[in-house]
Formats: C-alpha cells, structure tokens, sequence
C-alpha cells in the first residue's frame, strides 16, 4: 500500500510516496506516477514528487538544485545513503548525487536492478 508524505525543505512542501518494508530504496523521475510497475517486497522504497512536478509544486530547478532537494529529503528523512534508481529527469539529478559519492543505477527497472544487486 502506498502512503503519501509530505516534508517541508527548502520553502516547498516535497511530496513523497512510501511503499513497503525492509532497506530503503530511492526511485527518482520527475514525480513517484513514473514508476507504475509492481513494487517487490522486503524494501521500502520512497518515491518522489520532485520541485516543479507532480505533486510537489514549485519553479522549474536544475539538476544541481534539485539534487539538493534529494539529499535533504535523505537527511530528513534519515536515510543514510540507499541505493538511487533512477529514469527521465531523475538520470540528470543522479548524475549529480553520483558525483557526491551517492549509489545511482541509471536505465534499469526494477528487476534488472534486483538482479544486478544494486539493492542491500
């Protein structure tokens, strides 16, 4: 079941969906709609709305600033470092992170990335 949350960064409301139970995972695209396939169990994952779409409004940012917003959201949030799947907008925003030394896997979906263990 997915549940909606919201955190106050940076003078936006970032909307976010949270979906199961285990190891964080983060998907990033533009906004949590762009990933519609099933999610599988035994990780949570938190899927983003990010600035300027979905349901997070805001200007439109680039992808350093909105890389900012990401590695608030992990901090709020208390995350650590999870593993950053990412597509469309999100591949720019996690070229950024994986320059800071964050774990980004570009062009998978999600079963690819379980069988290439990019998850813990």
């Amino acid at each position: 079941m997915r549940r909606t949350g919201y955190i106050h960064l940076y003078g936006l409301n970032l909307v976010f969906d949270r979906v199961g139970q285990g190891p964080a995972v983060v998907l990033l695209a533009e906004e949590a709609s762009r990933w519609p396939q099933a999610l599988p169990p035994g990780f949570t994952f938190y899927l983003l709305d990010l600035p300027g779409f979905g349901r997070t409004g805001g200007p439109p940012l680039t992808p350093e600033e909105l890389a900012e917003y990401v590695a608030g959201f992990l901090v709020m949030l208390n995350l650590g470092a999870p593993p950053l799947l990412v597509r469309g907008v999100g591949e720019r925003v996690g070229a950024v992170l994986a320059e800071r030394g964050y774990r980004v896997f570009s062009g998978l979906d999600l079963s690819e990335a379980l069988l290439k263990g990019a998850f813990p």
